[in-house]
C-alpha cells in the first residue's frame, strides 16, 4: 500500500515510493510477457480461447490478475474491442 507523508512545507510525499517501485515494475514486466506471448500465439480467436491462454500464460508468470483486466485484455487480443473504435462510432458534437 502506497501512503502519503506530509513534508514540512505541506507537500505530499510517497512513503516507500522508492522501495515499491522494482516490484511494481517487475510484475508489470510479467504481464507484459505473459501478453506478448498470447498476443502471438491467439490473435484473432475466440475470447474464450484467448481468455484460457491469458489465464496459463499469467499463472506461468506467477501472476494473478483481475479477472476485468483479463477479460479487457482477451477482448482486444480476439479483435473484438478496438481501442478507439468507442471513439470513431461516436457522432460528433
Amino acid at each position: 500500500m502506497l501512503m502519503f507523508m506530509v513534508q514540512r512545507n505541506g507537500t505530499p510525499e510517497p512513503a516507500g515510493y522508492e522501495q515499491a517501485m522494482p516490484g511494481i515494475q517487475a510484475r508489470v514486466e510479467k504481464y507484459e510477457v505473459g501478453l506478448a506471448k498470447v498476443r502471438l500465439t491467439h490473435g484473432g480467436r475466440s475470447v474464450e480461447e484467448v481468455r484460457e491462454a491469458l489465464a496459463e500464460a499469467f499463472d506461468a508468470e506467477g501472476l494473478t490478475v483481475w479477472k476485468e483486466v483479463a477479460d479487457d485484455a482477451a477482448r482486444l487480443i480476439a479483435g473484438e474491442d478496438q481501442p478507439g473504435r468507442a471513439a470513431a462510432t461516436q457522432p460528433e458534437t
